[in-house]
């Protein structure tokens, strides 16, 4: 059986499970981790934590199961439990079967969590980095100073004392960003130490006093091969960090949209961020090549992803190629997923591709046929 259900397919209308325990659990851990973190519960709970505590018990008795008696016995179903438990209802779109609503050695809401919504809206987390990027190209005025401020960001999620010292310091440039930092949140501090990933730079938690990333390990990232050492602050009160949606939404897939846009380059081709484009599109343009436009994504649930492409451009004059990191699109049934929930208007469009498969997408000359796209969905 493959990680994703590739014969679902995601409802696009009317009242259905997208209103059930499935999305209110999703968005009751993030709110809660929001208020107070998972690790301390402090009353009142938000009302969003309550409902899902009652819809829970609902949910439970209707099916003949104990349920849980409160919210801290919920958020541990939560952590110990997985997306395909039967007891959390059937999940309304294709997901992956392992997912978890909260990561048990990180006790924060995990990726999957965060890109949770209704079927082609953003979520609450998502939504926050779209309003902040949107804020912050109003305060630039000019395209080109946005993408700089963006590009800083996906570059620097935290904040040292060291970097703002250092020479290449860009002080007009953080006077534009210093809103979207925030004091690094005491659930992510362990023993008055910050740990961060030595990949990703994102933080992260052991089970026990682990110096470098593996199967006891937790990142914000979640997908950062084992092996590699962890850079440890022993001051984090000195230190910001940047607020969590752009950490998810804009820091994740950079290192994805850096390598897309050095192939971009690579093959003599122009691309520039477009103006309200959310969380950032490119439009690619070239003389021997057709204009496109690139979205690049680092999302662990495909069909997600792919209602959130059709709520986008459904109305798309461009061939759109999304992108995504190499070990995404690889993983069984990905590709199917994201294609499968695609809107019938999109799907003549819309291409699922990756930085080093670029080539083949942009130039008509080598245009994919349908036995190659045959192969690379099987």
């Amino acid at each position: 059986m493959t990680p994703f259900s590739s014969t679902a397919t995601v409802p696009r209308s009317g009242k259905n499970q997208e209103d059930g325990l499935f999305l209110t659990l999703a968005r009751a851990v993030t709110i809660l981790a929001e208020c107070d973190g998972l690790r301390s519960l402090s009353l009142p709970y938000p009302k969003e934590a309550q409902l899902a505590l009652d819809r829970a018990i609902v949910h439970c008795l209707d099916n003949g199961w104990t349920p849980p008696k409160s919210l801290p016995e919920l958020l541990s179903w939560c952590t110990q439990h997985r997306m395909g438990d039967t007891r959390f209802g059937l999940s309304p779109a294709p997901v992956t079967q392992d997912a978890r609503w909260i990561d048990p050695v990180g006790l924060v809401p995990t990726r999957t969590s965060l890109e949770l919504a209704p079927v082609g809206r953003p979520g609450r987390t998502e939504q926050d980095a779209i309003d902040s990027l949107a804020a912050l190209e109003h305060k630039c005025r000019s395209i080109d100073g946005y993408s700089r401020c963006r590009q800083f960001l996906a570059h620097h999620p935290l904040i040292t004392q060291e970097d703002r010292f250092d020479r290449r310091w860009r002080t007009t440039t953080w006077n534009k960003v210093r809103d979207l930092y925030e004091h690094v949140p005491e659930a992510l501090v362990d023993h008055k130490k910050l740990v961060l990933c030595g990949s990703c730079g994102l933080p992260t938690r052991t089970r026990r006093d682990e110096r470098e990333s593996g199967p006891d390990t937790w990142c914000e990232g979640e997908d950062c091969p084992p092996g590699v050492p962890f850079r440890l602050l022993r001051n984090p009160a000195q230190c910001l960090i940047l607020r969590r949606s752009l950490r998810a939404f804009l820091v994740t897939p950079a290192r994805t949209e850096q390598d897309a846009m050095d192939e971009v380059g690579r093959l003599g081709l122009g691309h520039h961020l477009l103006v309200d484009s959310g969380l950032g599109t490119h439009h690619i343009t070239g003389s021997q090549t057709r204009d496109c436009l690139v979205q690049v994504h680092d999302r662990h649930q495909p069909a997600r992803l792919a209602g959130r492409i059709s709520e986008e451009f459904s109305r798309a004059t461009h061939p759109v190629l999304v992108v995504v990191p190499r070990r995404l699109a690889d993983r069984e049934g990905y590709r199917v997923a994201f294609e499968t929930a695609l809107s019938r208007e999109c799907r003549e469009q819309v291409t699922l591709t990756t930085p080093d498969d670029l080539e083949r997408h942009l130039y008509p000359r080598n245009p994919p046929s349908d036995s190659d796209r045959e192969d690379t969905h099987a």
